[in-house]
């Protein structure tokens, strides 16, 4: 026979045995669903996020140019990341490149094109309007980058812009179709000159979650 209180110890080296194993099932479950979990979570946060692409023309006009709004039409796109505050309200952060030809003034027989390239931040504005087919949309941002005006003269400085949008959105499946047109007023000094130009863009943008919820 096992004296008792041999027989109590072994009860609780076996308890301390039994209590580790369960601790060890428990860790090792976690472990396995971690990766799910994380995942999951980082899918949650990415569909928090709606990513647009716009593409299409821009007209414009160069304030050392002396000519009017030129009719010369060259491809520009837009890349942005949308994050909502309340559902009506968003704000947005991302890239836009514009370029537009100058004809007419200082440009005639050179055939110049004005491009621009910036960062922008703003928010947008969706009015809650169900009963339409199309829904219309605003946004307004401030822009930083450089416009430069063809490849000659002095580099262009680092300037401030502001950028204005309007347009209409539709969704198709998971995604949103908003095309529209938008204004952009762009600083375009160098150091040795100060300038300015106007573009209108017109556009046709996809919109879809990050995480493809």
């Amino acid at each position: 026979m096992v004296p008792e209180h041999q027989g109590s110890d072994v009860g609780r080296r076996v308890g301390g045995i039994a209590v580790r194993a369960r601790a060890l099932l428990v860790a090792t479950a976690a472990f396995a669903m971690a990766p799910g979990v994380a995942a999951g979570q980082m899918t949650g946060w990415l569909d928090q996020l709606r990513l647009e692409v716009r593409g299409g023309m821009s007209i414009g006009s160069h304030s050392e140019a002396a000519s009017a709004l030129d009719l010369a039409p060259k491809p520009s796109f837009d890349l942005l990341v949308r994050k909502e505050v309340i559902p009506t309200v968003s704000v947005f952060g991302g890239y836009y490149r514009t370029t537009f030809g100058c004809l007419e003034g200082f440009c005639t027989d050179r055939d110049i094109t004005i491009v621009a390239n910036h960062g922008a931040v703003g928010a947008q504005w969706v009015p809650d309007l169900p009963q339409l087919p199309l829904g219309p949309w605003l946004r307004g941002g401030l822009l930083v980058g450089s416009t430069r005006a063809g490849t000659e003269g002095a580099d262009p400085n680092i300037g401030f812009g502001l950028g204005f949008g309007v347009g209409l959105q539709s969704q198709m499946g998971p995604m949103l179709f908003r095309p529209g047109m938008s204004y952009r007023y762009l600083t375009a000094n160098t150091a040795v000159s100060s300038a300015y130009a106007i573009a209108l863009s017109f556009h046709i943008g996809l919109e879809f979650a990050l995480g493809g919820g």
